[in-house]
Order: structure tokens, then sequence, then C-alpha cells
């Protein structure tokens, strides 16, 4: 079977593209407009996205609920589509990984707008379907449409492999993503050695309680000497915050104004494990703003700079926020409050575009429990199962 992509001015150039390109036998998985950016708001220019697949046996066993190109013309040539309406029982169980089944299914009773599966989703049999159903998984999690349709390529690519090792459509997709996420699997210490991480990003991300977390994990549990180096002086929450982290856990805190205060505080610990520095969040659009946020960074000299960003962020704006950060020499990014989101498909989109590896994840405000060091499975297991991950964040 093959899937493809169009996008258009309009629905109906869409169309055309199809037809002209797989026939009139193509089957419409998928249409959308898609969400235009500020130029083309300002501009008021509007494009819409087909998704499209050709394969004579998934048109078969779909006839009845699958929308169809059909040869019609309707005024001046265009295309229209024949739609078939053929009542689905939502709680109806579908072919392949229970896993995936018990997602679909839960996924429609707890979205009004989606009861029922999207036309040609519901194909029984053969393995072309549950592909279908992962594509349109994929981009319903905010993934970027052009890597979730080349992540569905590879994996089909991949499929008669797959199968011969008895793995499910799901497992196959599992594994690729796994692949795909790069990962540091937290902050590594090395006997004898002192590492100084610091941690930047925007306003808000809950930058000051993800370093607390690092601070516990080491401390407490991993018997580590470490020192808390906070340069937030804008706000005095921020302080007094990390001051009562410090004092719970037991380590000192040190309070930097300046490049120069950095450069001593650094010194001064020499005999430290990890120093952990707290910075200000800093608008990224602000040039000035930047600029004293390197000069922090470079008196501090960090072995690791890791950039907190916000899952309750806007796509595109994540894009914004990493662009301007890495003029700061981001080596790691930390993704927090995933507890806050239901659609993580941007985790991969981000880390796919700047191949920049994730240290740790966090979801939730308790210290030191909300936190977990990144590992490919668990992210994958994020993205594709989303639900079961809430819910055991809610009882760890």
């Amino acid at each position: 079977m093959r899937i493809k992509r169009y996008t258009a001015r309009t629905i109906n150039e869409a169309l055309d593209a199809v037809r002209r390109d797989l026939g009139s036998d193509a089957v419409i998985l998928h249409t959308r407009k898609i969400p235009p950016t500020w130029l083309g708001r300002l501009l008021r220019l509007e494009r819409f996205e087909v998704i499209a697949a050709l394969d004579s046996n998934i048109r078969k066993q779909a006839a009845g609920s699958m929308q169809a190109l059909t040869p019609q013309a309707h005024g001046g040539g265009r295309m229209q589509l024949d739609v078939v309406e053929k009542p689905l029982d939502p709680d109806r169980n579908f072919p392949g990984d229970d896993k995936f089944d018990a997602w679909d299914r839960t996924k429609r009773r707890q979205s009004p707008s989606k009861k029922k599966p999207k036309a040609g989703y519901s194909a029984p049999g053969a393995p072309g379907a549950d592909f279908i159903r992962m594509h349109e998984y994929l981009l319903d999690s905010d993934m970027d449409p052009e890597l979730a349709e080349t992540l569905i390529r590879d994996s089909r690519a991949k499929w008669r492999e797959a199968q011969l090792a008895g793995k499910t459509v799901y497992e196959l997709i599992f594994h690729e993503i796994a692949t795909m996420f790069p990962t540091a699997n937290g902050i590594t210490l090395t006997p004898d050695n002192r590492k100084v991480v610091a941690l930047v990003g925007p306003t808000g991300v809950g930058k000051t309680t993800t370093l607390a977390k690092i601070g516990a994990l080491f401390a407490i549990f991993g018997q580590k000497k470490v020192v808390f180096i906070t340069a937030d002086t804008y706000r005095v929450a921020a302080m007094e915050q990390l001051r009562t982290y410090a004092e719970i856990i037991d380590v000192p805190l040190e309070v930097v104004y300046t490049p120069q205060d950095m450069r001593e505080a650094i010194h001064k610990h020499t005999d430290a494990d990890l120093v952990l520095i707290d910075t200000a969040g800093r608008n990224p659009r602000s040039d000035m703003s930047m600029a004293e946020l390197r000069a922090i960074l470079d008196a501090a000299q960090p072995d690791e700079t890791h950039l907190v960003i916000s899952m309750n962020t806007r796509t595109c704006d994540l894009f914004e926020i990493v662009d301007r950060f890495t003029a700061c020499g981001i080596s790691r990014l930390i993704f927090s409050k995933l507890d806050e989101t239901i659609r993580l498909g941007a985790m991969l989109t981000i880390v796919n575009s700047y191949n920049i590896p994730i240290s740790y994840v966090t979801y939730g405000q308790n210290v030191p429990q909300d936190i977990r060091a990144a590992d490919p499975g668990y992210l994958a297991k994020c993205l594709l199962d989303v639900e079961s991950v809430h819910s055991t964040m809610a009882h760890e």
C-alpha cells in the first residue's frame, strides 16, 4: 500500500493532485486545515492537507466506511468526495496489539469529537489498517506530519521482518520511536571529578523545582556532595524557594549577582561532586536578557547546560525557544510538565530536528519524586501510551 501526503491551497486542489498521482481508486485517509503561521495569518493564506492511500485490499475491506475518490465531476471539473457512512460500534474490538486496541477505544470514549474512528481506520484484517490508525494517532499527538509519515513509511518497510519475529504493528513502531530518541540518561558523575551543570530556560518552566529534584537525587539517594548556586536574583521567591530546598536537603547555597560572583562561587567549591546552577528565566526574544545569561554562563564554564522546556508550550514556540537558547551552548534538554498535556509528539519532533539528548523529564511539583532520567523506552511509552503514563505519574 502506498501512503502519500498532499498539501494545497484548497481541498479541491489537493484532491486533484491525489487523482493525478494515485488514480481514481485512491482512498482518503485524513484531511485537515493546516494551522497557519503568523505570516499566513497576516496574509490570510490557507493550506490544506490530504493523506491518501492506494491499496486494493484495504479498499475492498473498508468500502463500507472509507471516503473514496470517485471520477465524478461537479462544477468546473472539480472532484468531490463520495462519502459512504456506516454506523460503527465505538466499543468494537480492532485487530492488532491489545495495548493499542485499548488506547483506540479509550481515546474515542474520552474525546467526544472522536467517538467514531475516522473513515478508513477500522478496516479489519490487514496490518495496513493498523499502520493507518497508528499514523493518525501520531498526527494527533502533535508530531510533525512529515516526521510521522517518515516513521510509518520506515516501519512498513520493516514489517515483513518484524512479522517473522512475532511483533505487532504497535511493537514495531514503539521500537522505531525508541531508537529515534537521543538520551543522556540523567547526569553522570565520575569519581574525583567535579561536574558543574547549569539549568537555563524561559520563565515559568520549573527550573528551580527541577534543580531541587536533581540535587535531592544525588545528595540524599546518591550520597554525593552537592552545591546549589542561584543567579535568579530577579525573583525573591525563587531565592527563598531554593534556600528552603537547600536546608531540607542539607546542601550549601550560594547567591550570585554578577559574573565575578559566579567565578568566586565556582572556585570556592572545588571539592564538590556536583554543582547545580539555577539561572533566572529569560525571555528568548530579548537580546539583552540573553546576553546577560551568556555572561553568567561564560563565568561559570559549566560542563553541561540543560535547557528546560515545558511540554504545555506550543510546538512552534518550542522551536523558537531552542533556536534562541542554542547560542548559550545547550548540551541537554529537560522536558517539564509532562503531566499537563496529552500530546507529547513534540518531544520527538524537537529532538529529531536538533539532535540534542534528553537528560530528564518531569511531571509534577513533588521533590524529589516527580522526575525521571530519560531513557528511550520510557519516552516511547510517553508518546504512544500517554494515558497509562499519566496514571503511573499520579501514583508514584
